[in-house]
């Protein structure tokens, strides 16, 4: 059985509509083993309820059929989603119908007795189209995100490091108290209090901090494998219900780093996998060197990349939250503590960014989160 990661049309939605039996069978089997999410419809008015439903990618449509035909039906697709890529198939010699196919945008036609190969080189043009607008939807949410940390940055520029000094002043009066209050008091026990919640504020003001800078400036060749070991274990040192694995093998490439921000990346995404399996789980961390050629889907320049992976077997993420994990201050979780502080995933994107790196997530509800990471490999000149 082939891969279906490598099959044509993998990740590709296709709704196909054909009220012929005989070729409504056949044709689904081929375009099945080319790799497609298909779904299948008999006749117009089907075809029409499972498109409201589903909302595919690509319409593969016979044009003459009883009660609603190829082209009314394509004609109400196209009403509530002017984008989507339709097909016609069709053995009608009169050319009566071009006229409304024109005015409806339908996509490509093609003739039957069907011909594969032609049926296939009308999808391929369907498909390069979907891809396109795909890519061209993830430039500009990756845009619209950038601008966002930008303006994150400017205004944590402007007010971190008068925050920290005020903060400082805080803690060495909070530290002053404590000495001279009698210990195990109701005094000392509420400064302690104090003092903790000042230093959650002092890494809050640290994060701030990370935003502002324009980094760089302790860039320096390293090879990745051990310290992201050695920081994902002290994150998860006491939790002995969480499995750690790794694959971080002695032979990874040198990669351009400020290890103090890369080592803030690992410890938010360890303390995020351990608050995704409250009860246990695994957590395995790999990398290995990939080559992403210029079509790549992560706006980043076609090179060779270090590819470091996250991945935990806790809840998931819903899908209507996961486009927005990264953006500053979006968060799900409750305010008090460390938590709600809705910086960790934006502060990772920034480091990563800076690094002229990329970072996503995949997840599923129920089975778990992959966080990827791609930084780029260090040649020396």
């Amino acid at each position: 059985m082939p891969d279906d990661n490598h099959l044509p049309y993998s990740g590709i939605s296709l709704l196909y509509v054909e009220d012929e039996a005989s070729t409504r069978e056949q044709v689904s089997r081929i375009l099945s083993t080319r790799g497609y999410q298909l779904t299948v419809a008999e006749n117009g008015e089907q075809g029409l309820e499972l498109f409201r439903k589903q909302t595919p990618d690509i319409v593969l449509t016979d044009i003459m059929m009883p009660r609603l035909n190829g082209l009314e039906m394509a004609r109400a697709m196209r009403a509530t989603s002017p984008e989507i890529q339709v097909a016609c198939m069709t053995a009608f010699s009169d050319t009566s119908y071009l006229i409304d196919a024109i005015d409806i945008g339908i996509n490509q036609f093609v003739l039957k007795p069907i011909e594969f190969h032609r049926l296939f080189t009308a999808l391929d043009r369907c498909q390069e189209v979907v891809e396109l607008r795909r890519h061209q939807k993830a430039l500009e949410a990756e845009y619209l995100r950038t601008k966002k940390i930008e303006a994150i940055g400017i205004l944590a520029g402007g007010i971190a490091h008068d925050f920290n000094n005020l903060l400082q002043v805080i803690l060495g009066y909070v530290s002053l108290a404590l000495m001279n209050a009698e210990p195990g008091s109701k005094t000392a026990s509420m400064l302690e209090l104090a003092e903790q919640s000042s230093q959650s504020a002092k890494e809050l003001g640290t994060r701030l901090l990370t935003f502002a800078k324009c980094g760089g400036e302790y860039m320096q060749p390293t090879k990745p494998g051990p310290f992201v070991r050695e920081r994902t274990e002290m994150e998860l040192d006491s939790t002995t219900a969480i499995k750690l694995s790794f694959n971080l093998p002695d032979d990874l490439p040198l990669v351009m780093l400020d290890v103090n921000q890369i080592q803030q990346v690992i410890a938010i995404l360890a303390i995020n996998a351990r608050e995704a399996m409250p009860d246990g789980g695994l957590l395995n961390v790999s990398a290995a060197s990939t080559i992403l050629a210029a079509s790549n889907d992560f706006t980043i320049p076609p090179a060779e990349y270090l590819h470091i992976l996250f991945e935990d077997s806790g809840i998931g993420i819903p899908p209507e939250i996961l486009p927005n994990i990264f953006d500053p201050y979006f968060t799900t979780k409750e305010i008090g503590g460390r938590r709600g502080m809705g910086l960790g995933l934006a502060l990772c994107y920034s480091i990563i960014k800076r690094h002229q790196g990329h970072i996503h997530a995949e997840s599923k509800l129920g089975e778990g989160t992959q966080i990827h990471i791609y930084l780029p490999i260090y040649h020396s000149t």
